[in-house]
């Protein structure tokens, strides 16, 4: 009977969260003129155990309470099972698959050398300065913990990041797609650089070549199904799609392929973001592009404000406030760091005009989620303390929320001053 009481608790749980991310997003659309996302985060504060959440005195309700117990056939032992933390890793799964759908493959392509290049700037320059300032504020921690600070600087929060451009309607133009190339290749720069600094705070020794060939596994695991979907998405269509058809399936099989593909990159290190949205690329090459869509972008738009809203949920805002000097200036190294990071190569190798360059620099600024899962692996090990976690945090939610309200006016202004043509159709 307490199970039962979890379980229906748990329910409530999912339904609140959803209605109070609803309610934030359409807020922050009608009232205030910013992207949801930004009312979806807010909510996500506001209900969280720091603040309002602690009025419930429940260690489930808008918690991150986890469930320990068995399984009754299996006996297979259950520890930490997080069951709103996997409702939002699948939300956030559903919105890059959809994000990969309504990307232009060809565009995507090729615009990915510069894409490449733009992200390692985004990723060199803000762990430079990541780990100076640590250096400077935390001698104490040593040389992992400034490692790891400078890590949390380099990422780049894919789900923020197209959430953002979907509700700007700039998903599909060349600074959107330049920036989805960037943040895809920030993620596995990523993991390479994180994979050091796990090895490092564990054994005290600097081991690159094991990190090294896990990112060259992942990127090859990773290209190789972008271009299965680039050049072979009529055997895709004929033998995946087609027998769905006369069901009215097809859409939901090619979502349920997708899930399955974010599962397969784990096995090479890789996030489950990063397959769901090289899934959604794959798809995208198909001729059932638009009915894929048009099934599956309704799944995405009921289950993503979840994510955003737990993501929120996760903000202490009273550990920001206790080490609000060394965070204001890491924030401002960290917006600093990814736009001359990215604006640079972008300028200059990509050949974009200064506000296409500024754009795409500050589409590669919110940390959010990634952000939030290096330092925790950090404090996992023991390689940073709760301040500088606090740091962390403040970076992720700060980038994560300037980054709508100056990308708006940097794209409004930019279309304003583009040459008038005639629009081509999406």
């Amino acid at each position: 009977m307490e199970t039962d009481l979890i379980y229906f608790k748990l329910i409530l749980t999912f339904g609140l969260v959803l209605l109070a991310a609803r309610l934030g997003g359409e807020i922050a659309e009608r009232y205030f003129k910013q992207p949801a996302v930004i009312g979806e985060l807010a909510a996500g504060i506001i209900i969280s155990p720091f603040l309002l959440g602690s009025l419930f005195n429940d260690p489930v309700i808008l918690n991150f309470a986890t469930i320990s117990g068995h399984f009754a056939e299996g006996g297979l032992e259950v520890e930490n099972f997080n069951p709103l933390q996997i409702v939002s890793e699948i939300a956030v799964i559903a919105l890059l698959f959809v994000a990969g759908l309504e990307t232009d493959v060809r565009a995507f392509v090729k615009n990915a050398f510069s894409g490449a290049l733009i992200a390692i700037g985004g990723v060199i320059v803000p762990f430079i300065l990541g780990y100076g300032a640590a250096m400077y504020f935390f001698p104490e921690i040593g040389t992992v913990g400034w490692l790891f600070t400078g890590a949390v600087l380099t990422a780049t929060s894919i789900g923020i990041t197209v959430r953002i451009l979907m509700d700007m309607g700039k998903l599909g133009t060349r600074e959107g797609t330049i920036i989805l190339v960037a943040a895809v290749i920030d993620d596995i720069l990523g993991l390479v650089i994180l994979s050091v600094v796990i090895t490092m705070a564990k054994t005290g020794e600097l081991s690159t070549g094991a990190a090294i060939v896990t990112g060259l596994i992942g990127f090859a695991v990773w290209l190789g199904i972008l271009f299965i979907g680039y050049f072979g998405h009529k055997y895709i269509s004929r033998f995946l799609l087609a027998p769905f058809k006369d069901s009215g399936l097809m859409p939901i099989t090619a979502l349920v392929i997708g899930v399955l593909i974010s599962y397969g990159v784990t096995l090479v290190g890789l996030h489950p973001v990063v397959g769901a949205y090289v899934a959604g690329l794959m798809f995208a090459a198909t001729a059932e592009r638009e009915d894929i869509i048009h099934q599956t972008r309704p799944i995405m738009l009921f289950m993503a404000p979840f994510f955003f809203a737990y993501l929120g949920m996760q903000v202490d805002l009273g550990a920001i406030g206790a080490v609000i000097i060394p965070a204001s200036i890491i924030i401002v190294l960290a917006v600093f760091g990814k736009v001359v990071g990215c604006y640079i190569p972008a300028r200059y190798i990509a050949k974009c005009d200064h506000k296409g360059s500024m754009i795409i620099g500050m589409g590669m600024v919110p940390r959010g989620e990634v952000g939030l899962i290096v330092a925790g692996a950090g404090l996992l090990v023991g390689a940073i303390s709760r301040d500088i976690f606090g740091v962390a945090v403040a970076v992720s939610l700060v980038t994560t929320l300037i980054a709508p309200s100056l990308l708006k006016p940097l794209f409004k202004k930019a279309a304003s001053e583009a040459p008038s043509s005639p629009h081509l159709p999406h």
